[in-house]
């Protein structure tokens, strides 16, 4: 697909299987493959943002990356260091460098922690504050996310859903990392609170050098502040390319059915939708050949016996789709 430490983030042949096990012995019967062969890129500074249905690996994939669980088999460069061996050598260092921003605002939070303990017990860990400095950190990373430095000796229960999810965006990045996961950090939102939220990750992306891979399964979500655009579909990648590129030629039937599904705010603008029939099958028993083919309306025989590569088409737009490969 690319060269391994050619861009700032590189993921090659990512796997992650979980194992079936039953009888009285529990032996392993099989695996459920949430994450096979999954390989891309994000080059430094950019979002690249990460769609799929629920329970296509998305959040399996966000969090294999920071090794938060441990993947099956594959490599994840970060500035050409590899993470995997790096987290067994030195995590502290690695840790500080990769963050995550969960989905729940709610689960995520320690109840029993005020916001000054939550967000600087990393700070206080890798020793980049302490004592009053420490609560002069916590003031300054939590007025650039939006809340009050009075509010940090409120508990979680005290806010509203939006701020706890600044709470934890504020938990995140007082420890200064290059690369963060948003996993789905708006869905659990109000749409009025949604927007307020992706603007402040906008703006802490740049003011802080940011490089994101931002987890979402809504795809106006995902325009509004993505540089690129990949798609999952039963655990494997199948396609990516840049936003205006993806949004205006979009090639996989996968693709092209989310896309015909995205609401349009005109009611005189008649849709095709692209309905898709059939239930997504088990990734413990997923079909053979290429994984879209029990619902795809371009099916061919092909499709059924061989796995097409993700691959360059042209203008960094990967797809992994016979129609479009030779």
């Amino acid at each position: 697909m690319i060269e391994p430490g050619s861009a700032y983030l590189t993921v090659t042949g990512l796997k992650k299987y979980y194992p079936v096990r039953k009888g009285l012995f529990q032996g392993v019967v099989g695996h459920v493959k949430a994450v096979d062969d999954v390989s891309f890129f994000i080059n430094e500074g950019e979002t690249l943002g990460l769609v799929g249905e629920s329970g296509c690996g998305k959040t399996t994939t966000g969090r294999a990356l920071l090794h938060l669980i441990e993947p099956t088999s594959g490599q994840v460069m970060l500035k050409q260091v590899d993470v995997g061996n790096a987290v067994k050598t030195d995590p502290g260092t690695m840790h500080r460098r990769m963050q995550i921003i969960f989905q729940d605002p709610y689960g995520s939070l320690n109840p029993r922690m005020t916001v000054r303990d939550i967000v600087g017990e990393a700070v206080r860990y890798h020793g980049i504050a302490d004592g009053k400095d420490l609560d002069a950190y916590v003031c300054d990373i939590m007025s650039k996310c939006g809340l009050r430095p009075e509010q940090r000796f409120r508990y979680p229960h005290e806010f509203s859903g939006g701020q706890r999810q600044r709470v934890g965006i504020a938990r995140a990045l007082a420890v200064k990392p290059e690369f963060v996961v948003c996993d789905e950090p708006v869905s659990a939102l109000d749409v009025s609170i949604q927007s307020q939220v992706l603007n402040l990750l906008v703006d802490l992306r740049e003011q802080m050098k940011l490089t994101y891979l931002f987890i979402s399964h809504d795809l106006s979500v995902v325009r509004h502040i993505s540089d690129r655009v990949a798609i999952m579909y039963l655990g494997q990648m199948v396609e990516l390319a840049a936003k205006q590129e993806f949004f205006d030629r979009p090639l996989h039937p996968y693709t092209q059915a989310l896309l015909s599904a995205i609401p349009v705010p005109d009611p005189t603008k008649a849709r095709n939708r692209i309905l898709l029939e059939g239930d997504v099958p088990s990734p413990q028993n997923p079909p053979s050949g290429c994984r879209f083919h029990t619902r795809c309306r371009h099916a061919m025989d092909r499709c059924k016996q061989e796995i097409p590569s993700f691959a360059n088409v042209g203008n960094d737009h990967f797809v992994a789709c016979f129609l479009h490969q030779k």
